[in-house]
């Protein structure tokens, strides 16, 4: 057995100490930040569909002009589909998972919510990347059905 030499300590600063606690809480409070976030996403998501479901509504049975427009069709197919997956991938962040890890053995309880942690975020990620290219379909749906209809 290798044997090692200590060669020199010293007691931990307060400065250190309240450094290390808070990035002890900020760990122990990612999971909560993550879990918020997918649920503003999924709240922005629901209310942007129905802003998508009101420009694209059918009045009457004659179809707005800008429907008319194999772009503005598209576009807005593009849009509900990204949207809905990102309204997915947030759901996935906020869907509760079984951890198993052993009580008694701290690594295990570390992997597990390591890859907890790397799951939500993961997910979230994805999440907020369709959203994104989501809202600036939306913006493209919305601009040339301004123009259009003007």
């Amino acid at each position: 057995m290798t044997k090692y030499t200590v060669v020199n300590t010293r007691p931990e600063t307060a400065a250190e100490a309240a450094q290390r606690e808070w990035f002890e809480k900020q760990v122990l409070a990612s999971p909560d930040r993550l879990e918020e976030a997918a649920r503003l996403i999924i709240g922005l998501v629901t209310g942007l569909v129905g802003l998508l479901y009101g420009v694209l509504a059918l009045e009457s049975e004659k179809l707005p002009a800008y429907l008319q427009l194999p772009l503005v069709r598209g576009l807005g197919v593009v849009t509900v589909v990204l949207l809905v997956l990102a309204l997915l991938e947030a759901l996935i962040v906020v869907l509760p998972l079984r951890l198993v890890a052993a009580s008694a053995r701290p690594k295990t309880q570390a992997a597990a919510f390591a890859d907890m942690l790397r799951r939500k975020s993961a997910a979230l990620t994805l999440s907020v990347a369709s959203f994104a290219v989501g809202l600036v379909t939306l913006g493209a749906v919305l601009i040339i059905a301004l123009v259009t209809v003007a």
